[in-house]
């Protein structure tokens, strides 16, 4: 552990053959940070899950979580599911259809008292962003407020751990940015380690601190995201990124006077022009901006028809192949550019470095809000 990396709590170090073709052999330290197992379909990332989770035994190793051992192979330490203090979603949420919202978010606290439960069903709630669905019946919830309703459930005991194995994959992209946004808002409240398991490139950048890049059952890889997708150029299979798409949340801020467009306040984030919206001032919305629509330059820009120049800092850059992905904070909100692999040496771009952001009106994307 180096200076700047966060103490360890999670030390898993796990082996299982899984068929002939896989065995599992890896090693995760994970402090309060969010860790991304990263690979191709088949590479074990859930069966790596299961493993640390109690779900399956591993044939060797040793998994200590927050100074306990929770499985020891030389020591026949093998301590049950239930006991390990360890969260976990899914892909499908397996809530239960005949509790409420507030039934399924207390599930896990069935030794706490009444005020207790009622306290803490009424905190991860609001951390989790469904306090107003908590009467609600589950048949009534879209897939991502059940998702978020999963979560809340996951966090209400209290976990020592969170493991989330490719839980956006089901939903929409409004849906995916509410519950990836929700993850950071439990690293940064909880202070617990998450290890969520993608395929995806761009979560991985954008979502996780730490990546683990998994493959035939083993780490190759270990590292900031960007940097370990930049190093792993030759992999391609891994690091295809067509239809990358930047999401936010918004809200309508403002008509032109003679319909031509519309501005959107991103949140945390800057203003954006819109081609003309049908929708009040105030209305809340959802924005996508593909990757491939975001340009990008350096230095003053003068005489150019795209409304949208928008001032940044580079936080990474990821080159592999042909392509290239520029990670840009702008405000509260991280950004990602997909370029042409010579283009961030053609600009100077690298971490720290300034640079503005291009969008035209029309690139971007805007729905009215599902709630």
């Amino acid at each position: 552990m180096t200076a700047d990396e966060p103490p360890t709590i999670l030390d898993a170090r796990v082996v299982r053959r899984v068929h002939p073709g896989l065995t599992v052999d890896a090693t995760i330290r994970l402090g309060a940070e969010i860790g991304v197992l990263f690979g191709p379909s088949g590479a074990g990332k859930s069966t790596l899950l299961r493993l640390i989770a109690g779900l399956a035994r591993p044939g060797d190793g040793r998994v200590d979580l927050a100074g306990r051992t929770l499985f020891d192979a030389g020591r026949r330490i093998d301590v049950p599911l239930r006991e390990r203090r360890i969260g976990m979603i899914f892909q499908d949420d397996l809530l239960f259809p005949h509790r409420d919202v507030a039934g399924n978010v207390g599930f896990g606290l069935k030794g706490a008292g009444r005020a207790e439960r009622a306290r803490r069903v009424g905190e991860v709630a609001a951390l989790c962003g469904v306090s107003a669905l908590l009467g609600r019946a589950v048949a009534t919830l879209s897939g991502g407020e059940r998702q978020r309703v999963g979560l809340a459930r996951a966090l209400a005991p209290r976990p020592r751990l969170l493991l989330c194995d490719e839980p956006v994959s089901a939903l929409d992209l409004p849906g995916r940015r509410r519950l990836l946004d929700r993850l950071g808002d439990v690293r940064r409240a909880e202070g617990i380690p998450i290890l969520y398991v993608t395929h995806s490139p761009a979560e991985a950048i954008t979502l996780g601190t730490r990546l683990f890049l998994l493959e035939a059952g083993r780490i190759v890889a270990e590292g900031v995201p960007a940097d370990v997708l930049a190093g792993a150029g030759g992999r391609s299979a891994l690091l295809h990124l067509e239809g990358v798409r930047n999401a936010f949340g918004g809200t309508v801020a403002k008509h032109a006077p003679d319909g031509e467009w519309s501005r959107v306040a991103l949140d945390g984030g800057p203003s954006l022009f819109v081609a003309a919206l049908e929708l009040p001032i105030g209305a809340r919305v959802d924005v996508e901006v593909a990757g491939d629509e975001v340009m990008l330059a350096v230095g003053p820009i003068v005489g150019l028809s795209a409304r949208n120049q928008i001032a940044g800092v580079v936080e990474a850059v990821a080159v592999h192949g042909r392509e290239a992905e520029v990670v840009l904070r702008v405000g509260e909100t991280r950004w990602l550019a997909s370029t042409l692999a010579s283009t961030p040496a053609a600009l100077g771009l690298a971490p720290g470095r300034p640079a503005t952001l291009i969008v035209k009106a029309r690139s971007v994307r805007v729905e009215s809000a599902a709630g």
